[in-house]
């Protein structure tokens, strides 16, 4: 099941169990929503990642003085190590959430960058003009879109004629864990119609290189990297996050809003995830899709 093909799913609605029907190219009926929200859970989480692990992959891209744009920036950690690969070039971060800018914003003033600003902004409706950057790069936003090929094309319009772009994003799908943990199943199927509910794609990853072919760009590289979290220290703080993600951020709030899942239930998933970080034997592993491009 994918995003293009017609799809059709149950929603709880005042009680009431109503069908709706999801057709290619048509926005459903649900508004532009980010899956987990901004809880502390999740933006603490986030600024953790690094450009020199979760960009990897595009860092041998840059070059000094290309001016960069990162969409979906969050808490600006990974914007802020891109920064420094371009500089003195400038860095734009932007994203959806006047929060996380300034939570951003907060992160940069603590770090040795010189030509680095965070904006709140709309990717299908930027806010630069056409073919004002080098480098554009999105980590882990295209999941959670409505229109993933129209935020790229946007992408690519905004792109000098020699421009790069790049973008990481997972694919719940491919996720595996041990020990066996039905709750933490149960979080899965929830994700997952969670996701389609919101009007996002939780298998991304496999479906970048068609996004991208259809946006127009050429010479496409793509590579795959997983993340994991195999030792203890890593499993319990992983099942943390989740665990507090389930009862406190967007993902419970509108688990709840659409009926899809009950408080009890939500109680039953958390106790499970911090059950299974707790296990001497904790492994979970799931892929991501990484793509660098071209625009002509």
């Amino acid at each position: 099941m994918n995003r293009y093909d017609a799809l059709s799913f149950e929603c709880r609605e005042d009680f009431r169990v109503r069908r709706f029907q999801y057709w290619p190219h048509v926005m459903s009926f649900c508004h532009e929503i980010y899956q987990h929200g901004h809880h502390a859970s999740v933006v603490n989480n986030h600024a953790k990642r690094k450009a020199e692990v979760e960009a990897a992959f595009f860092l041998p891209f840059l070059k000094s003085g290309m001016r960069l744009l990162d969409v979906g920036c969050g808490p600006g950690s990974i914007t802020i190590g891109l920064s420094s690969r371009v500089e003195p070039g400038e860095t734009v971060g932007i994203d959806a959430s006047e929060s996380v800018i300034e939570t951003a914003r907060s992160l940069a003033n603590t770090q040795p960058v010189h030509h680095l600003r965070f904006e709140v902004g709309n990717i299908y409706e930027p806010q630069f003009p056409a073919e004002s950057f080098d480098a554009v790069f999105a980590h882990q936003v295209l999941q959670h879109l409505n229109r993933p090929v129209d935020a790229l094309r946007q992408f690519r319009s905004l792109l000098r004629s020699d421009g790069v772009v790049g973008a990481r994003d997972v694919d719940w799908g491919s996720t595996t864990f041990y020990p066996e943990n039905q709750g933490m199943r149960r979080f899965l199927a929830l994700y997952d119609q969670l996701a389609r509910l919101n009007g996002g794609e939780p298998n991304a990853g496999r479906f970048l290189p068609l996004w991208f072919d259809q946006a127009g760009f050429v010479g496409a590289r793509v590579t795959t990297s997983t993340g994991s979290y195999t030792d203890p220290i890593a499993t319990r703080e992983w099942a943390d996050s989740f665990a507090d993600r389930t009862l406190q951020s967007n993902i419970a709030e509108k688990s709840l809003e659409y009926g899809i899942a009950t408080r009890a239930e939500l109680e039953t998933i958390a106790e499970s995830w911090r059950a299974w970080g707790r296990h001497p034997n904790a492994f979970f592993c799931f892929s991501h899709t990484e793509m660098v491009a071209s625009k002509r």
